[in-house]
C-alpha cells in the first residue's frame, strides 16, 4: 500500500487554487490507470484518487481529516492553501464582487443535500448560538453608544426635531442588522412578510432594540424620554410610567420630574431672549383645586389655589422702531375725543365689504346644506374677499412662562403679575422695558384692572412702573362669548313665542340650552344651525321655483345667486346698518311682530357667523369692519363693559397709537399655531386651551404636588404638546380614529327651515294670529346707536380724560347678568 505522505510529496500535477495535488502517477499505478494526466477528465481524476485511497484503505473523510488536523505538521502547506484565498478570489473581492471560494463551495454542496444540511445544522447549532450571541452583544454595545445620552442632553431643540426614523430607526438598522433581522423573523411569518403590505413590524422591532439598550444602560434615553412624555401628556399615571420603566420603555417618574425642571429652564431662557425683542404678552388666571375633601381644617391650605399664567408671542410684522413708546405718549397728550360719525360708525367701504361677506355666507349656506347643490362649482367670486388676512402658512411662535401664585383678580394683583413676569422670571431691567410698547390681548375684566393700575401708577417713576408700555387689546374669544350671551338674553323669549330662541330650542330638542348655565359650544353650534335653517327657508321663498331642487336643476348662474342673496339680506335680515330716522319712519307702518323678530334674530346671528368665520380665517380686516356695529349691539343689549372695551380699542387705534403700531395690533389680535388654513384663533382662546391642559395633567391632590411643579409644566406646555403630536405621528397614531366623521346636523337645519315654511314666517302678515302674544324684540343695533349718541360716548370721553390725568378709572356696570356658561369658571367669562 502506498504511503499517503509519499503520494502527496510526489511531483504531481498540482491544482493550485484548491491546495490539492493531482495524485495520479505514472510509476506505481495499474496499467489501466496509466495515462497522461492532462488527458484525464476531472471525473476520471477523482476516480483515480478514490482508487488510490481505496488501495490505501483510507476513506475520503479520513484523508481530509488527516490534512485538516492541526496537529499534523506535515500538511501545514496544504492547509494554508485550503484556508487562504486564492489569487483569483482576492482579485474579484478587490473589485467589490462577492465570490465564493472552493472551500465555501464545498459547504454549499453539503448544505444543498438534505442529509448534509441536517447534520451541519445539528453540529452548528451550539456554535451558531454562541456566534450570534457574541454578534448581538457587540451590536447592542454599538446601539447603546449611539443612543447614549443624559437628561441634560435632552433639550427643547432635540425634542422638536426628534423623529423615530432618523433618531432611532436609522441608528438601529446601521448598528444592529443581525438582531433586527432576528426580531423581524420572530415578529412575522414568511407569508406575512411577502403578502402583508400594510402591517410593518419595523417599528416594533426598533422599539424592542431600544428597550434592550435601556436595560443594558440607563443612559440610552433617546426613545424612553419622548415616549415617557407622550404617555404622561396623554394622562398616564405615575404607576403606569413606573411599570413601563421596569420594562425599559420609560424613564422613571422621578427622572420625569427632573426632566421637566430642566426643560422649563431651557424654555424660560428662550423666553428671555424673545422678551428682549418685539413680543406680545398675555395672561389669565388659573384656579387649581388642592383638596378633594369637603371639610377643611383651620390650618389647612385653601381648597382652591388661584394663580396667573402668562405667555409671550413673537410679534408678526413687529418692526422694533415702530414699537417705540414715546411717540404714542406724545399723541396721547393731544388726543381728541372719540366721535360717533368719524370714529365709531362704519365707513361706506366697511359697510360695503361687510355686505359682500354676508352675501357669500348666504350662498354658502345654500351650497353646503342643500344636497341638490353639492356639485355646484364654487368660483373665486363665491369666496370671501380678503381684508387683512394672515399670510398663508404663517405659524405663530409661543413661549409660555411659569405659573405664579399671584391672584390677578385685583388691581394690585395685576401690577404684581406684570412685575413677576418681567422682573422675576425674565430678569429684565426697567430701562429695557421703558421705551418699547408691549401688545397685550386679554379678557375685558383683566384689561379693566390694568387700566385701573395705570391710573393708580400715573405719577410713578418710569413708563414701566406706570404700566404705560402695556398696550391693550380685547380678546376675541371672550368678545364672541359675551356677544352670544347678550343675544341669548335678548332673543330668548319662551317656547310659546314663535321665532324666539326658546321656541327653536324646543323644536330642535335642545331644551337644556334654556337653563341658567348653558354649554357655550353647544349653544353656538345650535345658533348657527338655526341661522342656516332660516336662510334655507329664505332661499326657498325667494328663488322663484317651487322647490330648491327645481331651483338647482335650473342651473342658476353666480350672478343669479348673488342677486337673490341681496334680496334675502334686505327682506329677511334687515340692512346691516340703518339710521334712527329711517327706523322711526318704519315704525309707523303695519308690523308683523313674528316676522320682525325673526329678521332681527337673523341679522344678529349673521354678525356672530361673520365674527367666528373671520376669526378662523385669520382675517382681522373683516372683524374691524364690524367693530363699530358690535359696540352698538353690546350697548343696545346692555353689555356696557364690552361696548366700552371696543371703544377703548377704537380710541387707541385712531387717536393714540401711531399708524405703524396700530397695524401691529391689528396683525397680532389673531394667531395660528399650526400654519394650517382655517385654524386661526384669538389669543385669549389659546391661553384658555393651555389652562385646560394644566388642570387636566397637574395632579394637585397629593403630598408630592407643589406649585413649583405646576410652574415647570406651564413653562413647557407648548413643548409637551408638540412632543405629544410628534411621537403620535411617528408611531402612526391618528388624531382621529378611522371611523371619525363630522356629525351631520342637516336634519336639525331642515327641521327649522320646514317649520318656518309651515308658519310662513318669511311672508309679511300683519294679521298673523301669533302676533297678539308676541312682544317686539329690542333692535340692539338701533338702541345701541341711540345710547351711544345720547350719552355713552360723552361719558366714555370724560372717563378717558380722567384716566389719563390719573383721577381714577370707573368701570361700567352691565345691565344684563354676567356670562356664566357651563364650561368655564366665572373668572374666565368676563
Amino acid at each position: 500500500m502506498p504511503d499517503p505522505s509519499h503520494i502527496l510529496n510526489e511531483d504531481f500535477n498540482r491544482s493550485v487554487d484548491s491546495g490539492f495535488v493531482d495524485v495520479t502517477v505514472t510509476t506505481r499505478l495499474p496499467a489501466a490507470a496509466v495515462a497522461t494526466p492532462s488527458r484525464l477528465s476531472p471525473n476520471e481524476r477523482v476516480k483515480s484518487v478514490i482508487n488510490i485511497l481505496r488501495e490505501g484503505r483510507m476513506s475520503i473523510l479520513d484523508f481530509i481529516l488527516r490534512i485538516l488536523d492541526p496537529s499534523q505538521p506535515d500538511f501545514v502547506y496544504n492547509r494554508d492553501w485550503i484556508y487562504n484565498s486564492s489569487k483569483g478570489e482576492k482579485q474579484n473581492s478587490g473589485d467589490g464582487q462577492h465570490v465564493s471560494g472552493k472551500l465555501e463551495q464545498m459547504f454549499d454542496h453539503i448544505f444543498a443535500d438534505s442529509r448534509g444540511r441536517a447534520r451541519m445544522l445539528k453540529w452548528f447549532r451550539p456554535h451558531a448560538v454562541a456566534y450570534i450571541s457574541c454578534t448581538v452583544s457587540n451590536e447592542m454595545d454599538a446601539v447603546k453608544e449611539a443612543l447614549r445620552g443624559t437628561l441634560d442632553s435632552v433639550t427643547p431643540q432635540f425634542l422638536l426635531t426628534w423623529n423615530l426614523s432618523t433618531t432611532i430607526q436609522d441608528k438601529v438598522a446601521l448598528k444592529a442588522p443581525i438582531l433586527q433581522h432576528i426580531l423581524r423573523c420572530a415578529s412575522q411569518t414568511e407569508r406575512a412578510i411577502e403578502r402583508n403590505k400594510i402591517k410593518d413590524s419595523s417599528t416594533a422591532c426598533n422599539v424592542i432594540i431600544t428597550q434592550l439598550a435601556s436595560q443594558r444602560s440607563h443612559h440610552s434615553i433617546f426613545l424612553t424620554v419622548p415616549f415617557t412624555l407622550f404617555l404622561w401628556t396623554n394622562g398616564a399615571s405615575k404607576q403606569i410610567i413606573e411599570a413601563l420603566y421596569k420594562c425599559g420603555l420609560c424613564i422613571s417618574f422621578t427622572s420625569l420630574l427632573t426632566l421637566l425642571e430642566k426643560l422649563a429652564v431651557h424654555c424660560i431662557e428662550h423666553a428671555k431672549q424673545v422678551a428682549r425683542q418685539s413680543h406680545m404678552m398675555c395672561y389669565d388666571n388659573i384656579n387649581i383645586s388642592t383638596s378633594i375633601f369637603v371639610e377643611q381644617r383651620s390650618d389647612a391650605p385653601a381648597k382652591v389655589q388661584s394663580g396667573t399664567f402668562a405667555i409671550l408671542y413673537e410679534v408678526r410684522n413687529g418692526n422694533r422702531d415702530h414699537m417705540r413708546l414715546s411717540p404714542m405718549l406724545t399723541r396721547a397728550l393731544d388726543a381728541t375725543p372719540l366721535t360717533f360719525n368719524s370714529d365709531v360708525r362704519p365707513t361706506l367701504n366697511q359697510m360695503s365689504s361687510f355686505h359682500s361677506q354676508l352675501r357669500i355666507h348666504v350662498i354658502d349656506i345654500l351650497l353646503a346644506t342643500c344636497s341638490d347643490f353639492k356639485n355646484y362649482e364654487r368660483t373665486d367670486i363665491l369666496q370671501h374677499s380678503e381684508r387683512r388676512k394672515m399670510p398663508k402658512g404663517y405659524c405663530t411662535k409661543q413661549f409660555p412662562l411659569r405659573t405664579s401664585t399671584i391672584d390677578e383678580s385685583s388691581i394690585t394683583g395685576n401690577i404684581a403679575v406684570i412685575h413677576d413676569v418681567y422682573i422675576r422670571q425674565l430678569q429684565m431691567t426697567h430701562d429695557e422695558l421703558s421705551d418699547y410698547a408691549i401688545p397685550s390681548f386679554n379678557d375685558q375684566s383683566t384689561n379693566a384692572r390694568i387700566r385701573g393700575a395705570k391710573t393708580l401708577r400715573v405719577k410713578d417713576v418710569n413708563p414701566f412702573t406706570r404700566l404705560q408700555n402695556i398696550q391693550l387689546g380685547f380678546g376675541l374669544f371672550h368678545l364672541c362669548l359675551n356677544l352670544v350671551w347678550a343675544l341669548l338674553h335678548v332673543h330668548r323669549g319662551s317656547i310659546h313665542q314663535v321665532s324666539s330662541l326658546s321656541y327653536f330650542f324646543a323644536l330642535m330638542d335642545r331644551t337644556r340650552l334654556g337653563c341658567e348655565h348653558p354649554d357655550y359650544h353647544t349653544l353656538l353650534a345650535t345658533l348657527m344651525q338655526i341661522l342656516r335653517g332660516i336662510i334655507l327657508n329664505a332661499w326657498r321663498n325667494e328663488c322663484g321655483h317651487p322647490s330648491l331642487a327645481a331651483f338647482a336643476s335650473s342651473e342658476p348662474t353666480v350672478d343669479k345667486l348673488l342677486q337673490i342673496a341681496d334680496v334675502i339680506l334686505i327682506k329677511h335680515a334687515t340692512p346691516a346698518y340703518e339710521s334712527s330716522s329711517k327706523k322711526q319712519m318704519d315704525s309707523e307702518r303695519p308690523t308683523d311682530t313674528a316676522q320682525h323678530n325673526l329678521q332681527l334674530l337673523t341679522r344678529d346671528l349673521l354678525y356672530v357667523l361673520e365674527l367666528t368665520s373671520a376669526t378662523s380665517a385669520g382675517d382681522w380686516g373683516r372683524i374691524e369692519d364690524i367693530l363699530g356695529n358690535l359696540a352698538m349691539m353690546f350697548r343696545g343689549a346692555g353689555s356696557n363693559n364690552y361696548c366700552s372695551e371696543i371703544l377703548h380699542f377704537l380710541f387707541n387705534l385712531k387717536k393714540i397709537w401711531t399708524p405703524e403700531f396700530a397695524d401691529i395690533m391689528r396683525d397680532n389680535a389673531l394667531i395660528n399655531l399650526t400654519g394650517l388654513e382655517g385654524h386661526s384663533m384669538p389669543v385669549d382662546l389659546n391661553i384658555e386651551h393651555h389652562i385646560k391642559f394644566l388642570k387636566l395633567f397637574f395632579s394637585a391632590k397629593g403630598i408630592y404636588s407643589t406649585w413649583d411643579r405646576l410652574g415647570d409644566i406651564s413653562a413647557t406646555i407648548a413643548l409637551l404638546q408638540s412632543v405629544k403630536k410628534q411621537v403620535g405621528r411617528a408611531l402612526g397614531i391618528a388624531y382621529h380614529g378611522i371611523n371619525h366623521t363630522t356629525p351631520d346636523t342637516s336634519s336639525s337645519v331642515w327641521k327649522v327651515a320646514n317649520k318656518l315654511n309651515e308658519l310662513e314666517l318669511h311672508v309679511f302678515s300683519p294679521d298673523r294670529k301669533e302676533n297678539d302674544s308676541l312682544k317686539p324684540i329690542v333692535d340692539v343695533l338701533t338702541e345701541g346707536e341711540r345710547k351711544l349718541k345720547s350719552s355713552t360716548l360723552v361719558t366714555f370721553n370724560r372717563k378717558v380724560r380722567e384716566m389719563l390725568a390719573g383721577n381714577g378709572y370707573e368701570q361700567e356696570e352691565d345691565e344684563l347678568p354676567r356670562a356664566t356658561f357651563d364650561f368655564v369658571s366665572a373668572d374666565n367669562t368676563s
